[in-house]
């Protein structure tokens, strides 16, 4: 589990090294974020020198290395504003987006994967398998578009478009349904066989037949295999944060959605380095703290687990 930890902070200092190697190599300029394509080359350069850009490579990364580990992540080269500020003011819109759907499809796995096994081999089994599956191989765009297209005539009742979350219930609603759809339908196949195999597991193994030998309703063996199981489906969710946390920026692209992903993708156009560095860096360390979270949980909840971990 410390293990783990410390691999997930040396992804974070790699990741943010590799995405500063490739933006500062690549011919995006933040001079050229007023949308003009015609400005000179001495505006250019001036411009670079005045940010630090015009220094060595390795140069620019340690200073930013450093003053990030002190908890300076700097200024936006776009609004002059802190980073962590603008990083706060979307923080909120993507932790609702993300943990709505990861909680959905944290119980929609388990409860078809329970569904699966009670009709195996039958047509429920086969519907849900054709479906999931269908949706695991389109692309997030091509559900997002699919789903537009359907509930198109329900008008405004659900938005797309860039969102300021206010008090008011139902302003938050319309404009998560899209986004967390898509995200479900197009991670759901994944969790999915995973839940399905570890419960299928349990259910073959001696003690839970020996429940059914006993007579024990199957409301009962259902609550034990779900209370045995649980342990292991929670450490896998914790284990693909950072490709769940990933997924959900690109789903905040497609619709608009003012969250981290949506900043992430527009800094990287316009070579924010502090927005982008800052955002990549704290995506990985959180992906590893929920990993590591998720770690404990499993354990306290199956101590059998205990003996793989390096605590």
């Amino acid at each position: 589990m410390l293990l783990r930890l410390f691999f997930g902070i040396l992804v974070a200092f790699l990741s943010t090294f590799l995405c500063f190697t490739i933006l500062h190599f690549s011919k995006v300029n933040v001079s050229y974020a007023n949308g003009s394509n015609t400005q000179s080359k001495e505006f250019v350069k001036r411009v670079e020198k005045n940010l630090g850009l015009d220094k060595p490579l390795l140069i620019q990364y340690r200073n930013w290395i450093f003053k990030a580990l002190k908890g300076d992540f700097g200024v936006s080269f776009l609004s002059g504003e802190r980073v962590l500020k603008i990083i706060k003011e979307r923080f909120l819109n993507t932790l609702i987006l993300s943990f709505s759907a990861l909680g959905i499809l944290f119980f929609l796995s388990i409860f078809l994967a329970f569904v699966e096994y009670h009709f195996k081999n039958s047509f429920i089994e086969k519907i849900i398998t054709f479906a999931t599956l269908n949706f695991f191989a389109l692309p997030p765009l091509a559900i997002a578009l699919i789903f537009i297209f359907i509930f198109s005539f329900f008008g405004h009742f659900l938005s797309i478009g860039d969102i300021e979350f206010k008090n008011d219930f139902f302003s938050r609603l319309k404009h998560l349904i899209f986004p967390i759809l898509v995200l479900v339908l197009s991670h759901l196949a994944l969790y999915l066989r995973i839940a399905r195999n570890l419960i299928h597991e349990c259910f073959s193994q001696i003690f839970i037949q020996n429940l059914y030998a006993r007579a024990l309703k199957q409301s009962d063996i259902n609550h034990l295999v779900l209370k045995y199981c649980l342990g292991s489906i929670i450490s896998y969710f914790g284990a693909t944060a950072l490709n769940f946390i990933m997924g959900t920026y690109i789903v905040e692209n497609i619709f608009n959605f003012s969250g981290i992903g949506f900043l992430l993708i527009q800094s990287i156009i316009y070579k924010d380095f502090p927005v982008v560095l800052a955002l990549l860096f704290l995506s990985v360390l959180f992906a590893t703290l929920l990993s590591f979270l998720s770690d404990i949980i499993s354990q306290i909840l199956n101590p059998k687990l205990r003996k793989f971990s390096f605590v």
